[in-house]
This record gives structure tokens, C-alpha cells and sequence, in this order.
């Protein structure tokens, strides 16, 4: 049984079908044929468009987690100067996909900061955060944080 749309989808969805259905009538009234064209494809986007916005939704739980997980990667130094910019990616993406830290060199107490605060967003949607790859030099300053006990690691 597929789970009720959000009503947020819903919405987005009936607004691209309303574009769809204007285009078309459009289409229908405009005289000059490559006025017609492009109106039929700006109604064939938005029907596009809306029939997105319900799939992500709808489709059956077997086929999502037939794709398997999704990813963020993070690279480089996790510092202060760079926090800000992590915490913005990882509450972009942390209910669909754990964080890969393989290429991160440094992760400071500053930096993971950006952890914190993914932590406590996880905490409110009920997600679990899982870091893959992590050194042990970035294991070791979340576990100094505490953040070992909120999240998974896994190595591979």
C-alpha cells in the first residue's frame, strides 16, 4: 500500500496540471503554428513536472530501496571556516543519504559543529545519521563531541 501524498505534493502537482491545462487551451486558440508548438511543449513540461512531484511519492517502498542509499561526499578540511558551507549540505540531504567522510583530511572541533547541527535536525525528523569512512582522526573528534552515540559508522 502506497503511503498518502503530502499535501505540499499535492498542491505542486494540481499547480503544474493547471499550467499543463493552459497551455493546451493555448495551444488550441493560438493561430500560428510554431505558437502552437511551443505552447504544446511548455504543456508537456508541466505535465512532466507534475507527475514527478507525485512519483517521488507514490512509487511502491520496493522499488525506492532498490536503488539503494545515496550519498553525500565530503572532502577536504572541516574547520571553522568551512562549517557553515557542511552544515548547509548535510540539512539539505540528511534524510535520504549518509555521509561519506573518505576524503576528509581534518575534521576539527569547529568544524564539526556542522555535525551538531545535523544531529539535532536527524533528532526532529526522526532520522538516523550514518558517516561512512570516516578516519580516525574525524571518529575520534565526534566521539569527543558525544556524536558517536547519534550516528552509525560504517567502513567499506
Amino acid at each position: 500500500m502506497t503511503p498518502p501524498l503530502p499535501p505540499a505534493r499535492l498542491l505542486i502537482a494540481a499547480a503544474w496540471l493547471l499550467a499543463c491545462a493552459l497551455a493546451t487551451a493555448a495551444a488550441i486558440n493560438f493561430m500560428p503554428v510554431w505558437a502552437k508548438i511551443l505552447c504544446l511543449i511548455a504543456a508537456v513540461t508541466a505535465l512532466r513536472v507534475a507527475a514527478k512531484a507525485v512519483w517521488s511519492v507514490a512509487r511502491p517502498a520496493s522499488q525506492q530501496a532498490s536503488q539503494g542509499p545515496l550519498v553525500v561526499h565530503l572532502r577536504g578540511e572541516i574547520t571553522a571556516a568551512t562549517a557553515g558551507k557542511t552544515t548547509q549540505r548535510l540539512t539539505d540531504v540528511l534524510a535520504t543519504r549518509p555521509i561519506d567522510m573518505f576524503r576528509v583530511e581534518l575534521l576539527t572541533n569547529d568544524g564539526a559543529t556542522a555535525f551538531l547541527t545535523a544531529a539535532r535536525i536527524a533528532h526532529k525528523q526522526g532520522t538516523e545519521i550514518a558517516v561512512r569512512n570516516a578516519n580516525p582522526q574525524a571518529r575520534a573528534t565526534l566521539h569527543v563531541l558525544g556524536l558517536d552515540r547519534v550516528q552509525q559508522y560504517h567502513d567499506e
